[in-house]
């Protein structure tokens, strides 16, 4: 209690203290800083001037996002936590939930907002058959590119694709077509499921399967040897120059045409000025879908635990209207999952861009099981791309056997 306590200080010196004695109050936990909390604590103040505020008052108070998961599930049963959480990542939802203290939001979410939002956004936040969360904004890798190296923009097929990048390449020089993560598996999804791999396979019922793990079927196997082919076979990517913050380095020195990354890496970009464009890579040779990248949704969540719920509710709502979203846009560069906002915001390249992949991405599983799946499906991975001759089969079957014993075990 004593970090709260100072947290709660914070929240004093902002001008959000506690309410007048008697006065309803509504406490939100973010984890937003600098301009995102000013941005925030006038969303706060905004809305208590609305008739939907019903006079409360909203006490906004700082907690880093490493710290409000464990703190929120310990705190919110003895009637200590917050009544909102602004923002969670989705794939935090099952441990939340499982733990019995969030609040479906299913009710909340009219058909209005509904329509304006994008579907992958609303399912990223349901946990078996509820929505347990409204979400804000999205995030989702795709390729970032210079338009001085590449003035006709990324080319449309995977031979293209591949030509275009082996000619701007010369390692001696330091010059690049293509870079990615190529060992990192949260970049590489979208190629997996181009191929037809998954993590979790699905109920009938829209709950993930545990027991389906599709990461060493046919498709798997495909799409890492794919990856593997931009290594030894495109000569692309050589050992070491898989790591991002060379890559970072590279792509603001001019040095590199297209950028396989996230929206986390545009103010860097913007500060080096360099003209820029955004968009997805083509299918990939043998691919039977697109490439679909993972999508991570950041959401306003309730505590099951709150005694202001109406009132709390209405401060959510009003946090995830359009206009809150492009307001938060212009502060902080987050994408809207609102269709409407991303409208509105259609000539910003980056929103344009990455709102392309946000919509095509596909939500990264919110279950607790998850958190076996990153090390042996990222082992695999590297293993895969360390030689050109590697058992990338062995290697995936491996790693899921690792993760079926692991879930098991639980």
């Amino acid at each position: 209690m004593k970090k709260l306590a100072v947290v709660a200080a914070l929240t004093v010196a902002l001008g959000l203290g506690a309410a007048v004695q008697g006065q309803q109050k509504i406490t939100v936990w973010t984890d937003f800083g600098s301009g995102e909390l000013k941005w925030i604590s006038d969303a706060a103040k905004a809305f208590e001037a609305t008739p939907a505020a019903r006079g409360a008052k909203i006490e906004v108070v700082a907690v880093p996002l490493g710290e409000n998961r464990d703190k929120f599930i310990q705190s919110a049963p003895k009637g200590e936590g917050p009544d909102l959480i602004a923002t969670i990542p989705h794939d935090q939802v099952g441990q939340f939930a499982s733990a019995g203290v969030l609040e479906p939001m299913d009710k909340y979410l009219d058909a209005r907002y509904r329509a304006d939002t994008a579907a992958s956004s609303i399912d990223a936040f349901n946990f078996k058959g509820r929505v347990f969360g409204v979400p804000m904004f999205g995030e989702a890798v795709a390729i970032v590119y210079n338009k001085k190296l590449l003035p006709g923009g990324i080319p449309k097929t995977w031979d293209e694709f591949i030509a275009t990048a082996q000619k701007l390449t010369n390692p001696g020089q330091q010059k690049f077509g293509f870079l990615a993560p190529i060992g990192i598996q949260y970049h590489m999804h979208g190629f997996y499921r181009a191929y037809g791999a998954y993590v979790f396979g699905k109920n009938r019922d829209g709950s993930f399967n545990t027991a389906d793990i599709g990461l060493n079927n046919a498709g798997a196997v495909k799409a890492a040897q794919m990856i593997n082919d931009l290594r030894f076979k495109y000569k692309l990517i050589p050992e070491g120059a898989e790591d991002p913050g060379l890559q970072e380095d590279l792509f603001k020195k001019g040095n590199l045409a297209m950028w396989l990354n996230g929206p986390w890496v545009m103010s860097g970009v913007r500060d080096a000025k360099i003209d820029y464009g955004i968009g997805l890579p083509p299918r990939p040779t043998g691919a039977t879908a697109d490439f679909q990248p993972f999508l991570g949704v950041r959401g306003v969540v309730m505590n099951a635990y709150s005694k202001q719920k109406p009132v709390a509710a209405e401060f959510a709502k009003f946090l995830i209207q359009p206009a809150q979203q492009i307001s938060l846009n212009k502060e902080g560069g987050r994408l809207p999952v609102s269709k409407s906002a991303v409208r509105q915001l259609s000539k910003d390249p980056v929103v344009a861009g990455f709102g392309a992949a946000v919509a095509r991405g596909i939500p990264m599983p919110n279950i607790p099981e998850m958190g076996q799946v990153w090390g042996p499906w990222g082992d695999a991975l590297g293993l895969s791309i360390k030689t050109d001759n590697a058992d990338i089969a062995a290697l995936h079957n491996k790693a899921v056997d690792q993760i079926k014993a692991a879930i098991n075990k639980k």
